[in-house]
């Protein structure tokens, strides 16, 4: 089978990104470009259109209407994902030498554009769940006691990158840990690619916008928050902390000169679509129906875990002592495609399309999973091995860009990291390079193998000693 062929293949149910449920959600304007002549669209930056970085055109228009709806100083668009706007944000904080401040649950986009720039991370742990496996939103005290724990006399701090919404739908009261960060002159880049349609929908009981909440950048994902196609994505700039020009610089210095004009249609028609009142209801509509279906399965006795996020189901599989890798295999063969499976959870993302038989096809799946796994396995997630606050041993650009040797994981203790190893969740690092592999990352790599063979099977490459 090939690729293409792949692609016309149909699911039962797909809940995982992007978010417009494979066509079922897409803007109306966009579906009415796709049923154009193949390719008609795919047109090079002609003057009338411009690029994200034009003075004019209709795309610098189109990011300059939209800027002015919600107050901010600048949006631009994105065809090369949250992630190239995260690294674009973390190149205009610092400079060569200078220090960020970021979570543990970081995106591995924002640690490359660290080894990029050598820039040196300074990283902090977070609160940790043992009955989920997952993090727990950073609190104002935690926070506090983090950057009590960080040495700003010794080192230069550009910024602070916090990430709210968690992949499974955890959300942070950003206002106040931003405040406290602004008290430092620091500038905040917000990673909230899945919470984009938190913008706007306010007033309807969800976490408020990074965008509403004063942060210096936010980072959208078009794809998996709202109904853009893969690959879209917004930067919102706001204040003073961040210099425009070096902004503008840092984004050019990353993004293609040759923008896909099918995605940035996509990135307008997505955030307009949401702008037009009468989708906005049909949308809050189906943020009610989530709720609703999070509701009515918690009256089902089956075991959910709640979070600020509606639209993601977060099946708790180790209720019955089944690990959510199993759990995915089981409902991906029968035709229910998750979007993220752990030790302990199964996450499923509804996405923006109608679900009404979404409950009856769940539960009939997951009574059927329990008629056939008889397994009851103690499952009890261990908090990865982390300090409050940790920077790599050697630079991380001096790191990555070092002559390296490739060894078994499992083999690597007491060795200085060239690599990025990355477990579940996708994209969160829990090795970077220049950070030494120590026993308890061993140990808890050994332990999440139980359910994940793959991850103590992989290698990694090393500085020689």
């Amino acid at each position: 089978m090939s690729v293409s062929d792949f692609l016309t293949k149909k699911f039962l149910k797909s809940l995982f990104f992007p978010s417009h449920n494979r066509g079922e959600a897409l803007p109306e304007g966009l579906i009415r470009l796709l049923k154009k002549q193949p390719g008609f669209w795919d047109l090079p930056e002609l003057p009338e259109i411009g690029s994200p970085l034009s003075s004019s055109g209709l795309i610098h228009d189109a990011q300059v209407s939209i800027s002015k709806k919600f107050n901010a100083k600048n949006c631009f668009f994105g065809v090369n994902g949250a992630s190239g706007l995260i690294q674009s944000g973390v190149i205009a904080m610092a400079n060569p030498g200078e220090s960020i401040i970021m979570p543990r649950n970081v995106h591995i986009s924002a640690v490359k554009a660290c080894a990029l720039q050598n820039v040196i991370p300074i990283f902090f742990d977070i609160e940790f769940s043992k009955e989920t496996g997952h993090y727990i939103p950073i609190t104002t005290e935690w926070f506090t006691n983090v950057l009590n724990n960080i040495d700003f006399e010794n080192k230069k701090i550009a910024g602070v990158i916090l990430v709210s919404p968690y992949y499974q739908g955890y959300a942070i009261e950003l206002e106040p840990l931003i405040k406290i960060c602004h008290q430092h002159d620091l500038p905040v880049l917000v990673d909230e690619a899945h919470g984009s349609y938190f913008l706007f929908c306010e007033n309807f009981n969800l976490p408020k916008s990074a965008v509403r909440s004063k942060a210096d950048l936010v980072v959208h994902s078009l794809h998996k928050s709202l109904n853009g196609l893969t690959q879209t994505a917004a930067l919102w700039h706001n204040g003073n902390l961040v210099e425009e020009n070096k902004l503008i610089k840092s984004i050019n210095l990353l993004q293609t000169t040759s923008p896909n004009s099918l995605l940035i249609a996509s990135c307008e028609e997505s955030i307009n679509d949401w702008l037009n009142k009468a989708n906005l209801d049909k949308y809050k509509k189906r943020i009610s129906d989530a709720k609703s279906i999070y509701k009515e399965l918690k009256n089902r006795k089956i075991p959910l875990i709640k979070t600020q996020d509606p639209l993601k189901i977060v099946l708790n599989t180790s209720k019955v002592g089944i690990d959510g890798f199993t759990a995915d295999k089981f409902f991906y063969k029968n035709g229910l495609i998750a979007e993220l499976p752990e030790m302990m959870t199964l996450t499923f993302c509804l996405g923006f399309s109608n679900q009404e038989e979404f409950i009856f096809l769940f539960q009939k799946l997951w009574e059927k999973l329990l008629m056939q796994n008889n397994r009851s396995l103690k499952l009890k997630p261990i908090k990865p091995p982390f300090k409050l606050v940790q920077s790599p041993e050697i630079p991380i650009g001096v790191a990555w860009r070092s002559k390296t040797y490739t060894i078994p994981i499992k083999e690597a203790l007491g060795k200085i990291s060239g690599d990025i190893i990355c477990p579940y969740p996708p994209g969160i690092p829990l090795i970077v390079p220049g950070e030494r592999i120590d026993k308890d990352r061993i140990n808890w790599i050994e332990t999440q193998s139980l359910h994940n063979e793959d991850l103590l099977n992989s290698y990694i490459r090393v500085l020689p000693t």
